[in-house]
């Protein structure tokens, strides 16, 4: 594809003993850069503008530098490429034949040798439009800067270098805008008002906007991220909250469940008494360390072989015991209780406790008692 590029003349001109001008200039850049549909020979499709990327390796190959040396100068575009058969017509000067880089620009020096196009650009004619070919590869894109682009051009060929009196971008190198009537501008959106610009202002505000974009994105996702960490701590208090409950719940059931004395009192007077009924119904029973029901279960087993304690219901092991304590021959160790306090004579198998065998001696008294009554 044939395109034009724009640039501006150095002021740092000289003039040779011929009267020919020699200038510096800055022919084309790398970056992103504005044509109008009709110059990339495509529909519109409603883009009054089509965004194309010069990506520094393919301005800055050898290939593409060494094809701007020596190249003509035309005053404004011809209508074709410059070639031998038309170069009489159109060119009024050469590039130099040392092209290099600098920054993120093309630089050669121009000979201008016509003099009609001397007297112009001392007039004020001094932009500068590229004529070369490049392949269009229309794959979009996003630049390192962060800018959006349409297509990329490659393998970027030099033809000619053409004065021109106006151009989009001013002092910038850009490229040229055909069409005839005026230039048109890129246009950039602020606060909703659209404004025409350059379009290097066009690319410094929408990086920036991208900028604000990216870091309101940031804060966004931040702010997200504080919100599922308030949500996590909330959800952790809570669940600290019920545990906290449920632990206090345990504290008061377990001080509820404390005895009080009168309590022990009696809980110490019904083991007691237990273990009296079981040490009546089996003298030598061990009963340390077992609770009420082992203790009834394994003295009706003692008793009551003929049970099937596998089958036997506690409250039939409590009856069952409660019965064998009717049955058991009680008197036998109370009158012998009594005989060791009333006649005086030592039991030599006592092995009773002494407060066992005291209290069974009152209830003996007390049993007896109605016969000195009747007396």
């Amino acid at each position: 594809m044939f395109i034009k590029d724009l640039s501006v003349l150095d002021s740092a001109r000289q003039y040779t003993s011929e009267g020919f001008l020699r200038v510096p200039a800055a022919i084309s850049r790398v970056g992103v850069q504005t044509y109008t549909p009709d110059e990339m020979g495509v529909p519109a499709n409603g883009k009054s503008l089509i965004y194309v990327y010069r990506p520094p390796e393919e301005v800055f190959s050898d290939v593409s530098l060494g094809s701007f040396a020596n190249k003509p100068v035309t005053n404004d575009h011809p209508p074709e490429l410059v070639t031998a058969k038309n170069a009489k017509t159109y060119a009024v000067g050469m590039s130099g034949d040392q092209v290099t880089k600098l920054d993120d620009r093309v630089t050669t020096t121009l000979t201008i040798m016509d003099a009609d196009a001397i007297r112009e650009i001392e007039a004020g004619k001094a932009e500068l439009s590229n004529g070369y070919t490049a392949d269009i590869d229309w794959t979009p894109g996003i630049t390192p800067e962060g800018i959006n682009y349409d297509a990329v051009q490659r393998n970027i060929v030099g033809n000619h270098i053409a004065l021109v009196t106006k151009g989009r971008a001013g002092m910038t190198c850009r490229l040229a805008d055909s069409q005839k009537g005026g230039v048109k501008m890129p246009t950039v959106m602020i606060d909703g008002v659209n404004f025409d610009a350059p379009e290097q202002t066009v690319q410094a505000v929408a990086k920036l906007q991208k900028r604000l974009a990216d870091a309101e994105m940031s804060a966004a996702e931040m702010e997200k991220d504080m919100k599922a960490k308030e949500d996590e701590m909330a959800e952790k208090e809570k669940e600290a909250q019920a545990t906290n409950d449920a632990l206090k719940a345990q504290l008061d059931a377990a001080k509820e469940a404390v005895p009080t004395g009168a309590a022990l009192d009696a809980l110490v007077a019904d083991r007691a008494d237990l273990l009296e009924k079981a040490r009546t119904l089996v003298p030598d029973y061990e009963w340390q360390g077992k609770d009420a029901a082992t203790i009834r279960r394994e003295v009706v087993a003692a008793k009551c072989p003929t049970v099937n304690m596998d089958a036997a219901s506690a409250e039939y092991i409590a009856a069952r015991f409660d019965l064998l304590v009717e049955a058991a021959p009680g008197k036998t160790t109370v009158d012998h209780a009594l005989t060791t306090q009333v006649v005086g004579t030592p039991a030599a198998t006592e092995t009773r406790p002494a407060h066992i065998v005291a209290r069974d001696a009152m209830i003996a008294r007390n049993r007896e008692a109605w016969k000195g009554a009747t007396k």
